[in-house]
């Protein structure tokens, strides 16, 4: 993979003072942000926070230091690549392509848009996904909402019998995100990957991908085995839940 940018960086010295990442002690929407990362061989270093046991579910880990790091606005997950602090995970990726990859962001002004437009659609299509798996009971969650997640399953099951990718037949920062929001469906909602023939070849092809394959497959990833979602979540919480059907 290629890590020339017109921003430049320093290797050496990202060895010394590698990325730092922080989140909470899952994959949740800090796991695309590893992927990206992973694929491009970038350096980096991780601050995880974890949540406190049932029924209180302290946030006190991550709260007790918020408001001293000098983050402009203290979220999770947050980057810092010294002296640049950022936090919100799509601000990260689009940093972390702009740094090493920017080709990640598409290329072309028409290619550049339908980038933009399909990172608005995986927003919208994660935090649906989301509700449904954090919602103490799955029937308290808006029918609009479980309707447009399977929508959204159906239309990029449809397009990626013809694409390579989700933008094409080049990789985009969208497939990190994209494969991991498929995965976690997959593994705790429904057998998507069974209903559609597109999506488990898609699957496929990202975590085939050297770089992630390696990663996936490394003891620090089977060591860690970070669940989906926090502690509070409906599925998820733990590294092997059982499947719910939507």
């Amino acid at each position: 993979v290629s890590t020339q940018s017109t921003w430049g960086f320093n290797q050496e010295m990202e060895k010394k003072n590698p990325i730092v990442l922080g989140y909470w002690n899952i994959r949740g929407i800090a796991e695309p942000i590893r992927l990206l990362m992973e694929y491009l061989g970038v350096i980096y270093a991780e601050e995880l926070y974890e949540v406190g046991p049932a029924p209180d579910y302290s946030l006190e880990s991550w709260l007790k230091k918020k408001f001293t790091m000098g983050l402009d606005f203290p979220n999770l997950p947050y980057l810092i690549d010294s002296p640049i602090k950022i936090t919100e995970s799509m601000a990260i990726i689009r940093y972390i392509c702009y740094k090493y990859e920017p080709k990640l962001l598409g290329t072309k002004l028409d290619e550049c848009a339908y980038v933009d437009m399909i990172t608005c659609v995986l927003y919208d299509f994660v935090r649906d996904k989301n509700e449904m798996m954090y919602t103490p009971d799955l029937s308290k969650v808006p029918k609009v909402k479980v309707d447009s997640v399977h929508d959204k399953i159906k239309k990029f099951a449809k397009m990626l019998e013809t694409k390579k990718y989700i933008a094409g037949d080049k990789l985009t920062y969208l497939d990190f995100i994209l494969v991991e929001t498929l995965e976690s469906i997959n593994n705790l909602l429904e057998p998507i990957f069974t209903t559609y023939p597109s999506l488990n070849r898609y699957f496929n092809e990202i975590i085939s991908l050297p770089n992630i394959q390696k990663y996936r497959s490394s003891e620090k990833y089977k060591k860690e085995q970070k669940p989906f979602n926090n502690k509070m979540a409906r599925v998820g919480s733990s590294v092997a839940p059982l499947p719910q059907q939507i």
